[in-house]
């Protein structure tokens, strides 16, 4: 028995060692290929997994940078940026459609039809209004609806409502500029949000454990224009009044500095205000002074007589017969207003002979006469940084028949623009050099401190000086007594100019409108030493519609103003009577005031007074803003967006009072 047990026993051993054998070669595998998987997640597969353990812990989100500020030469905000809250709904947490419907389109005014169909969508967010105003937001708030969600966007808001409204332009609900200097400045005024990571808490809160404070949203670049807000206001309110004294369709105007060509005001009437712009046509956005050509009558005279003086084709004191007042031309008749027989060329130009213009562009030649137009840029664009402006119209002189060449000399069958004509006087301001006219001025930071100055083109020689010099003499003899522009004439400074009275085309049946004019003034002041030029048009005004009627009040009401504002002295004796102006203060500049006027700086029995603005709804910077270019102090209480003031708005304040505004989070 016991060989037999030894053999058992031999075996036993034996199948145990395989056994050991096996479950080691087992375990040797495991490890293996534990350690391959584990080289494999932390070698191969490192990054991706280092990415799901920082994205548990951490999270990136964006920082707004909003907007920039948009002001004017002197520093007084024309755009802001603002918080607005913007309502959205969850269309599947809606309980009640048709009540959400009827609720929100009592509090919104939006159409039940579009709010049906925004709310009937299986969608989790649907946009229902952005730009809530406060009103709305609080009713919106009180009304508790199940489903609906408030969201704070930067929106924009413009202090001065429609002050330069088609100038500065608008900004759609998706932050992007879709109108005028907005639009022309996108890529400046509009950033990329700033990128931030966080850490994030178990219950994936952001938290944020670093030394230095949370990020905040802020304000990138703005832009600084050579707009001034003053001289606007006073050309808007002078050309208001003339367009509705007589009756006008419409009207423009356009101040320039004669030195570097920048724009210091462009007024269109109708206004148009940018905060208002969805609920505004198309037609009230478009900025005519840069857009609408017109026929410019016999302002062009000035530029017929710039290529006589320089081709030495004809001297001022030489004279023409102007046929008593009536010429034939073909089949054609060409009148004078009034009859002359023999006139020097300084008194065409002075009384503003249609017959005596024809005659002298005759012995200019159709050819010199156009490249005069074009050397002044008619029939091209201005350039200037602007959308939607027009060449304007300018036939090639090889077009013309001896009645379109004739027509020329006083300026019909010829399209400008405002700022053309303007652009074109400002060159004969200055001695015979042209430049592009700039709105904006420099690209600047939060605080107002230039990051890069937008220079102006240089200045091409169009006449010589010489040639300038003459045409400014005979120019400044239009506004003197016997000449047709006497209502430009300016009581303590020299100006010179020419009026225009123009037919305007009929579109239906193509020609001229019997009773439909467009009265034009362009002139500089002052006379010897010019610093501004301006264009005035005034569209179809009712009865009589002479430029020197019309447009020149426009002109003199502006440059009264203008010239002493900017400082530039006096260059003659004042003239007496009631009217002389009296030197007043305003917001750190000079005006002459002229008697009562809504828009017009104060007297100095009212620069105590300030009307206090309406700042509901602003974000405390923007209130700020506001307050400082109204020359009031503020005592903010609380945090968010206005929703109380004190004294309320449209109240009396004396000037450099103090406002309390009541700030309250709206979100």
């Amino acid at each position: 028995m016991k060989p037999n047990q030894d053999r058992a026993r031999l075996r036993m051993e034996a199948r145990l060692r395989s056994g050991c054998g096996l479950l080691g070669a087992i375990g040797l595998l495991v490890c293996l290929a534990l350690v391959g998987r584990a080289a494999y997640l932390q070698v191969v597969q490192g990054g991706k997994w280092r990415e799901i353990k920082v994205g548990q812990a951490q999270a990136s989100f964006q920082v707004p940078v909003y907007r920039g500020t948009i002001w004017d030469r002197r520093g007084r905000p024309l755009a802001l940026s603002v918080q607005r809250g913007s309502l959205y709904a969850d269309a599947k947490a809606i309980e009640s459609p048709e009540r959400t419907t009827r609720v929100l389109a009592s509090i919104l005014g939006v159409g039940r039809r579009e709010l049906r169909r925004k709310l009937n969508r299986e969608s989790r967010f649907v946009w229902i209004k952005r730009g809530l105003s406060t009103e709305e937001l609080r009713r919106v708030s009180q009304a508790r609806v199940p489903g609906l969600g408030v969201r704070m966007e930067w929106g924009r808001y413009y202090p001065h409502r429609s002050l330069a409204g088609q100038v500065i332009g608008f900004v759609g609900v998706d932050g992007m500029g879709l109108e005028g200097v907005e639009r022309v400045y996108d890529g400046v005024l509009r950033q990329d949000p700033r990128k931030v990571s966080a850490f994030r808490d178990g219950g994936r809160r952001r938290v944020w454990i670093r030394n230095e404070p949370p990020p905040v949203p802020q304000e990138r670049y703005g832009l600084r224009l050579n707009l001034d807000a003053f001289l606007q206001d006073v050309c808007e309110a002078a050309l208001e009044d003339a367009v509705r004294k007589h009756g006008a369709r419409a009207g423009e105007a356009v101040l320039l500095d004669v030195r570097d060509f920048r724009v210091l005001a462009m007024a269109n009437w109708p206004p148009f205000n940018p905060n208002t712009y969805a609920s505004s046509s198309p037609s009230s956005w478009r900025n005519r002074v840069i857009a609408d050509a017109f026929e410019p009558g016999s302002a062009m005279k000035i530029f017929l007589m710039a290529g006589v003086l320089e081709a030495g084709v004809y001297g001022p004191e030489q004279r023409i017969f102007c046929e008593e007042g009536e010429m034939r031309l073909a089949s054609h008749t060409i009148h004078d207003v009034h009859p002359h027989g023999w006139l020097t060329v300084r008194d065409v130009l002075k009384v503003s002979s249609n017959i005596g213009a024809v005659k002298l562009a005759q012995a200019l030649g159709p050819r010199r006469y156009y490249e005069e137009l074009v050397g002044f840029g008619f029939g091209r664009k201005t350039d200037v940084d602007l959308p939607g402006e027009s060449a304007g119209l300018l036939r090639s002189y090889r077009r013309w028949r001896p009645v379109d060449f004739a027509v020329a000399a006083f300026g019909q069958g010829v399209g400008v623009t405002s700022l053309q004509l303007a652009s074109a006087v400002a060159a004969v301001a200055n001695g015979g050099l042209l430049g592009k006219p700039r709105v904006a001025d420099a690209v600047v930071d939060e605080q107002g401190r230039i990051i890069k100055s937008l220079t102006p083109a240089p200045r091409v020689r169009v006449v010589s000086q010489k040639t300038a010099r003459r045409l400014r003499e005979m120019m400044e003899e239009v506004v003197q007594p016997g000449g047709t522009g006497t209502r430009a004439a300016l009581s303590r400074y020299t100006c010179a100019g020419k009026t225009g009275t123009a037919q305007v085309v009929d579109p239906e049946t193509g020609r001229y409108a019997p009773h439909k004019v467009t009265s034009v003034f362009v002139g500089f002041a002052p006379a010897a030493n010019p610093r501004l030029a301006m264009a005035v048009v005034v569209h179809e005004p009712e009865g009589k519609g002479y430029g020197g009627v019309v447009a020149a009040p426009v002109f003199r009401r502006v440059m009264e103003k203008a010239l002493p504002y900017l400082g530039v002295p006096p260059d003659k004796e004042p003239e007496d009577g009631p009217d002389r102006p009296r030197l007043v203060r305003w917001d750190g500049g000079l005006d002459w005031a002229q008697g009562p006027s809504v828009r017009t700086a104060p007297s100095s029995s009212q620069a105590q007074s300030q009307v206090v603005p309406d700042l509901r709804g602003l974000s405390l910077k923007a209130a700020l803003a506001v307050l400082k270019a109204a020359g009031l102090e503020a005592v903010p209480k609380g945090s968010g967006c206005v929703v109380r003031q004190q004294p309320a708005p449209g109240e009396k304040i004396r000037r450099g009072g103090v406002v309390t505004l009541r700030l309250k989070e709206l979100s």
